[in-house]
């Protein structure tokens, strides 16, 4: 499902380059990469076979001056596990940023799930951008955890993001980076596994921090807590319950990145 957006680069701010103690991090990583990939076709089977919303993951929400929006994700973003798209986490979101700012909201779609960084990127670039944007959401993360990508590679990628929102006409569009979620506490799998996500999880989304800091007008957003550590979320919480929850924490922090000034059109 593809959409469009608008958006100019602000200047040559560098992603900080990788900490000392981050190579014995990826030296784990590459060794566990076939491990990874287990867990990868498990997830591409999964994908395979599971519920999505029909149509694309696009809508409104009437009112005056309606704020534009692109979600750039993969299978939350798609709608994964809930019965229509008004129930999942773009809607939701996209709705409380509507709500917050007493206007009305539209939004456009570039989701897929299995898309990774690197391919929102080329998708970015490919697309016909002549559709305005006012935010960009950025909601990626499981097939990156999945395929090992090293956190050098998720800041190139989402760097590259950024850099091509910012050549189309909305110069000072924000985007917002959603934290990856906690996939090692969705449901029970063996020790080893769930430290592997988890370290892969956590080292992709310290990068995600590292790029908001580094670039003007980005910004990232935690994943809502949910439950204490040691439990599993698929056991306590349903699905349509989890995008709930994250619409209304991404979409208080895509309401502060939008601020008081947000374009009326």
């Amino acid at each position: 499902m593809v959409s469009t957006n608008k958006q100019p680069f602000a200047a040559a701010h560098k992603v900080p380059s990788r900490k000392p103690g981050s190579a014995i991090t990826s030296a784990l990583i590459r060794l566990a990469r076939p491990l990874l990939k287990v867990n990868l076709l498990g997830y591409r089977a999964e994908m395979a076979n599971a519920f999505f919303p029909d149509g694309p993951a696009a809508g409104e929400a009437l009112g005056a001056n309606p704020i534009r929006m692109l979600f750039i994700g993969d299978c939350a973003a798609s709608g994964y596990g809930v019965l229509n798209h008004g129930l999942a986490v773009v809607s939701q979101t996209a709705r409380y940023v509507a709500s917050e700012h007493n206007r009305g909201c539209s939004w456009t779609t570039i989701t897929d799930p299995e898309l990774t960084a690197i391919r929102s990127a080329t998708a970015l670039a490919t697309v016909t951008m002549d559709i305005k944007v006012d935010v960009v959401v950025v909601l990626l993360g499981p097939p990156d955890v999945l395929v090992g990508t090293a956190a050098h590679e998720w800041e190139a990628s989402l760097s590259r993001v950024v850099e091509l929102v910012r050549k189309t006409p909305d110069t000072n569009c924000p985007v917002v980076l959603a934290a990856i979620p906690p996939m090692y506490r969705f449901r029970p799998m063996p020790d080893f596994v769930r430290r592997i996500l988890m370290l892969q999880t956590h080292r992709l989304n310290r990068a995600s921090r590292s790029v908001a800091d580094a670039l003007p007008r980005v910004s990232y957003s935690h994943f809502p807590p949910i439950g204490a550590d040691g439990t599993y979320i698929m056991e306590l919480l349903s699905w349509r319950t989890i995008h709930s929850l994250w619409g209304k924490r991404l979409g208080n922090d895509v309401s502060l990145a939008i601020g008081s000034d947000a374009p009326k059109h």
